[in-house]
């Protein structure tokens, strides 16, 4: 089962996002192991302008990162083979201070929570996510 609010990711919550300070296509690489939510985010932010792209493994996504060297990053914080954590930090210390990494879970322990300054991530969203959120975060960070 996908942990994206589908009832957020209307049609209407999509054509919002295409407006007249839609971004210059954008590199966003997201992190996802579940098929149906990175599918969601993507349409979701290629819809808001954004060249979106999908990585299902955290080694898949280093390799990405060094190659194209995205604009900014979701990842969601439980891979199945790597921890979204210890790829944010390797993402950091590869892309500089600059790059929003926005670590996306379920998991909102405090442990989780706490780590995520120590591993250089810019932000957190829960899941579910709510799509009007999620555009309007990506395009304040990559303002």
């Amino acid at each position: 089962m996908s942990t994206f609010d589908r009832s957020s990711f209307s049609r209407a919550a999509v054509e919002r996002g295409q407006d007249a300070n839609a971004p210059t296509r954008r590199s966003v690489l997201i992190v996802e192991d579940d098929t149906a939510t990175a599918r969601a985010i993507e349409v979701l932010l290629d819809r808001a302008g954004y060249d979106a792209r999908v990585c299902h493994k955290g080694g898949d996504a280093l390799k990405q990162v060094r190659q194209d060297r995205p604009s900014a990053l979701l990842i969601d914080v439980h891979l199945k083979d790597v921890s979204g954590l210890v790829l944010a930090q390797q993402v950091r210390q590869e892309l500089g201070p600059d790059v929003p990494i926005i670590m996306v879970s379920g998991d909102t322990s405090m442990e989780t929570l706490n780590s995520l300054p120590h591993v250089g991530a810019t932000y957190f969203l829960s899941k579910p996510m709510n799509a009007d959120s999620l555009v309007r975060h990506v395009r304040e960070w990559l303002a």
